[in-house]
């Protein structure tokens, strides 16, 4: 298996790992929590409601009482006029203060004034025989009972009833002297519809969203059964809650129903499964791309060089810097063994091209810097000359001082050579034996002279005693030949040609009188 696949497959586990854990989280854990936290919002909603109504009303409530207890009024029931009528019990005041109806009954429930919106025309003689109970089937009345009013218990009446299919919050109270103590005179009614208006500031104040229908205009299926000012305990998360307020004397009721703000848990729906899944491919795709740029192209990196040294031997180095610690160290490693590589491979390569003995080029090493002196001729770029350098008698010398004095003498010879071309373009390299050749980046007759002379007088002067042929010193045979950079047909002639003319010139100065120097033009 690849690195790229066992990363992929660890990297697929892994977020299979990951989504199934989530998943798990979301279904055992998190759904609840969240399914708890909508119904108690749900329900919060509802308490809320309950007390907007109950706030709503409460304005009602009071000014009926203030009117309840208001001397004026007691001396009006018990003597109505006119007079009082147009002075106090004003019809614009009802207006501001939101009151659809007023009813003022004697102490025997006989009606003494009523005052009737005009948005309530339709249903006011309704509303006037449920509060006096003289509707088909309200067999009980709002107004104090001849019996309550006998004994003197003053009381307070007040709530939400349903009148000819609509909703009234209606409160009745026993007219008394402004104490609060004496012979009770009859009763006050104020009646308000809860219209638009008053859905509106009731939804104002709650700021829960909510529809009164009558039952026969109700949608729900099938219709609840909870009464809404009941302490109701909700269990599950819907769109929206119903509840009924309904007459506890009679049969009629409506359905009051929320609509919730937060309607339902979260679910995963098509797009949200479409979308999650585009999420995990990206993530998918991120994150390989991340794991091959900072992971998997360094460790195939490192394998390419490792394969490419076993098949050309060349190493290149890797990129030191990594965002991952751990690569940027074996990086690093990497190519300080790539660099103690390649010393060890130049100090092999060098010993390729080294004479054992002497140290200096041998004759592979002359054989590479000669092709490129061939190379640079054929292309007219520059000329060059080849000197063959024999060490006089040497045979005789090692028969006479042994070999290892001729080892000696080889090195000293060398030496001197190379010195002596230290300042020159050019390559000292031993050819065999006791013969050198040189090549020099030069290809004027005069100086190539000149510094095959110098060759020749430098190893004289070493003064390595060798008495032959009349000479003290061991001398050398130089022959050579100048190549001049402009040649006709020059691509058809190799560097063995070349030397083979020189070697032959080489052969001329031995066989004229050695410790001399021969050249000539290459022909």
């Amino acid at each position: 298996m690849t690195l790229k696949r066992f990363s992929l497959l660890l990297l697929s586990s892994l977020l299979i790992s990951v989504a199934c854990l989530v998943m798990a989280i979301y279904y055992f854990f998190y759904l609840p929590g969240i399914n708890a936290e909508v119904v108690d919002q749900q329900q919060q909603e509802y308490i809320l409601l309950k007390a907007a109504f109950s706030a709503s009303a409460k304005n009602l409530t009071t000014l009926s009482f203030d009117y309840a207890v208001w001397d004026s009024l007691v001396e009006f029931v018990a003597q109505p006029s006119d007079e009082f009528i147009e002075n106090n019990l004003l019809p614009n005041a009802f207006e501001v203060a939101n009151v659809d109806a007023v009813f003022i009954h004697k102490a025997d429930q006989q009606l003494v004034w009523q005052y009737l919106d005009s948005s309530i025309t339709e249903s006011a003689s309704v509303l006037r025989g449920f509060v006096e109970g003289k509707t088909k089937t309200n067999t009980d009345t709002l107004l104090p009972s001849l019996a309550e009013i006998s004994a003197q218990i003053a009381s307070t009446r007040h709530g939400y009833y349903v009148i000819a299919g609509q909703l009234f919050y209606v409160t009745n109270t026993t007219i008394l002297p402004s104490e609060g103590k004496g012979e009770i005179a009859g009763s006050i009614t104020m009646a308000r519809l809860v219209d638009k208006e008053m859905i509106d500031e009731i939804t104002g104040y709650s700021m829960v969203k909510f529809a009164i229908d009558n039952m026969s205009n109700s949608t729900a299926d099938p219709l609840p059964s909870n009464d809404f000012f009941s302490q109701d305990q909700l269990k599950v998360v819907n769109a929206s809650h119903s509840w009924l307020i309904r007459n506890k004397f009679d049969d009629q009721a409506v359905v009051i129903t929320v609509h919730h703000r937060k309607t339902s848990s979260p679910k995963l729906d098509a797009v949200s499964v479409v979308l999650l899944l585009l999420i995990i491919t990206m993530i998918v795709t991120f994150s390989m791309m991340m794991l091959s740029r900072f992971l998997i192209s360094p460790l195939i990196h490192f394998n390419n060089n490792i394969n490419d040294s076993s098949n050309d031997n060349l190493m290149t180095k890797v990129p030191s810097q990594h965002f991952i610690d751990e690569i940027d160290n074996v990086s690093n490693s990497f190519n300080q063994l790539l660099i103690r590589f390649a010393e060890q491979q130049n100090y092999l390569e060098t010993l390729t091209v080294q004479d054992a003995l002497t140290e200096i080029t041998n004759r592979r090493g002359l054989e590479a810097f000669a092709d490129n002196a061939i190379t640079a001729w054929h292309q007219q770029e520059s000329g060059f000359s080849v000197m063959m350098i024999d060490i006089d008698h040497f045979k005789l010398y090692n028969d006479r001082h042994d070999h290892l004095a001729g080892d000696k003498a080889l090195v000293d010879v060398a030496c001197c050579l190379m010195e002596t071309m230290a300042c020159y373009n050019a390559l000292v390299a031993r050819y065999g034996g006791e013969e050198f050749c040189v090549i020099v980046q030069d290809d004027k007759m005069e100086s190539i002279t000149h510094v095959a002379e110098r060759l020749r007088n430098a190893v004289e002067s070493l003064h390595i005693k060798h008495d032959v042929d009349g000479t003290l010193w061991l001398t050398v045979s130089i022959g050579g030949v100048v190549v001049p950079k402009l040649f006709e047909h020059a691509e058809q002639y190799l560097f063995h040609d070349v030397l083979k003319q020189a070697d032959k010139q080489l052969y001329i100065a031995k066989k004229t009188g050695r410790n001399k120097v021969v050249l000539n033009v290459f022909k």
